[in-house]
């Protein structure tokens, strides 16, 4: 099957007031058409950062790419101005975490949507109205008809982000990016949007990278998973088998402090120690090194190639020793 999304050895660096921030290092990725990646990891592990490089949404002045980024057979770091527009909602679009902020909050959301579809259709502005309200419907907003002239604070947390998702899928991208879209949502309203997403992947045969610090959301709608911890992806392969046989020690820490639905009531949750470590130097070690139950001296030299076995791979100098360690004292959903 082939590939709609390539990355290779992506490194993003930020400028700040207090130095270089190295958000982003050496990442490859593969999504495959008509599939669903889950990307996981805890807040700052760099899933957004890469999310969005893969559109080009950061500040030029502030951001430095390296690597290569391939979207439906285009090399995105080479695209400029027009190009660049044109790849961005038409190939690619992007479900924000937090809706409020992805609209403009003076005009309606049908104008936004409709704008969306002028631009890249070249359509009449009726024919842009008619897709916004096909794409309302689409996604289950009630009354749609009603809610194409309603600004993004006149709708409920829930319904803005079905207008988030109805705008990225407004012009049908081969490639739907979503980053934490069920964050900022209460339970009820998280599993209604993580059913509608995956039904309108399969129906519309998009494939779809999942951002989540969420183990059970990436169950719920992934084909495979990659784990990413201080900006580098250390563990990577089909869900199932990741979650049910984790191989790398930051993935058996996140399982084994998620709660579960058949655990037991008088089960103890295992918490991480430490927290991850600041990016303002390029770290060429174990960056989980300082947490890890496991470590070693030889954790603190230059990292390794990642070992690939078949369709996974994961980073750790202990492998496969730590991964038999940990075999059956992880308990995963079945």
């Amino acid at each position: 099957m082939a590939n709609i999304v390539e990355v290779r050895d992506l490194s993003v660096t930020f400028k700040t007031s207090e130095g270089l921030v190295y958000a982003v290092s050496g990442v490859n990725l593969d999504l495959a058409e008509g599939k669903t990646l889950a990307l996981i990891g805890e807040s700052g592990s760099g899933k957004s950062v890469t999310m969005k490089s893969l559109m080009r949404l950061h500040p030029p002045h502030k951001t430095a790419i390296a690597g290569q980024i391939t979207v439906a057979g285009q090399d995105v770091l080479s695209l400029g101005g027009k190009a660049l527009g044109d790849l961005r909602g038409k190939e690619i679009a992007m479900v924000f975490q937090e809706p409020m902020l992805a609209f403009d909050p003076v005009f309606t959301v049908g104008d936004q949507i409709a704008e969306v579809v002028v631009r890249h259709e070249g359509c009449s502005y009726q024919a842009g109205r008619d897709r916004a309200l096909e794409m309302m419907e689409c996604v289950q907003i009630p009354s749609p008809r009603k809610r194409l002239d309603a600004y993004p604070h006149e709708m409920s947390g829930g319904m803005r982000q079905r207008a988030m998702i109805a705008l990225a899928l407004s012009c049908r991208p081969k490639v739907l990016l979503a980053d934490e879209p069920t964050t900022a949502l209460d339970a009820t309203v998280q599993i209604q949007v993580l059913l509608l997403l995956r039904q309108l992947q399969r129906d519309l045969g998009m494939s779809m990278i999942f951002v989540t610090h969420d183990v059970g959301v990436a169950i719920e709608v992934a084909d495979e998973t990659a784990v990413m911890y201080a900006g580098r992806i250390i563990e990577q392969g089909p869900v199932d088998t990741v979650m049910t046989n984790p191989w790398h020690p930051y993935t058996q820490g996140l399982l084994g402090a998620t709660v579960y639905p058949d655990m037991d009531r008088e089960a103890r949750l295992v918490a991480i120690p430490g927290a991850p470590p600041q990016l303002y130097r390029q770290i060429t070690e174990c960056a989980f090194a300082p947490r890890c139950p496991h470590a070693v001296e030889e954790c603190l030299q230059p990292l390794p190639p990642p070992m690939v076995m078949g369709d996974r791979m994961a980073r750790c100098v202990r492998l496969p020793e730590v991964a038999q360690l940990a075999e059956n004292a992880v308990t995963t959903p079945s």
